[in-house]
């Protein structure tokens, strides 16, 4: 599995990478280059969220800003605005392994959104254990 550094400090912050065929994507990274100036705020909020992760961790995080989504397979959402960002927590010092991001209109997070994130953290769970999860400094 490929993830993709998205900020480093203490921790890693990293987001999924997708293989389709011989091209690689970033749901994260697509996230951000779509979103429109409405949101252009809230985004820039999302971002510095992530670079005071890598800094600090994800202990004494506002829950304004980053809450449980799914206690069973402890997947979280950070908050900026109207944007979600979902995530799971890595093993060492990859703190957050970051795998979409949506534009949220209701006070309920879609079955679809947690699924989405729970695949990801099961095949990145199995890629783990088989050791192999390779981390890029950008797509290539």
């Amino acid at each position: 599995m490929r993830l993709l550094a998205i900020s480093q400090a203490q921790y890693k912050v990293a987001a999924v990478v997708d293989e389709q065929g011989n091209k690689l994507t970033c749901p994260v990274y697509e996230f951000f280059e779509s979103i429109e100036k409405q949101y252009q705020g809230s985004a820039d909020g999302l971002l510095a969220l992530i670079e005071s992760i890598a800094k600090d961790g994800t202990q004494g995080l506002n829950p304004k800003l980053c809450h449980l989504v799914d206690k069973e397979n402890k997947i979280y959402e950070l908050i900026k605005g109207d944007l979600r960002l979902f995530f799971f927590k890595g093993h060492c010092d990859l703190i957050v392994i970051a795998t979409h991001g949506i534009i949220k209109k209701t006070q309920h997070t879609k079955t679809s959104d947690k699924n989405r994130a729970i695949s990801y953290k099961k095949h990145y769970q199995k890629e783990h254990d088989k050791k192999c999860i390779e981390i890029l400094g950008e797509l290539p």
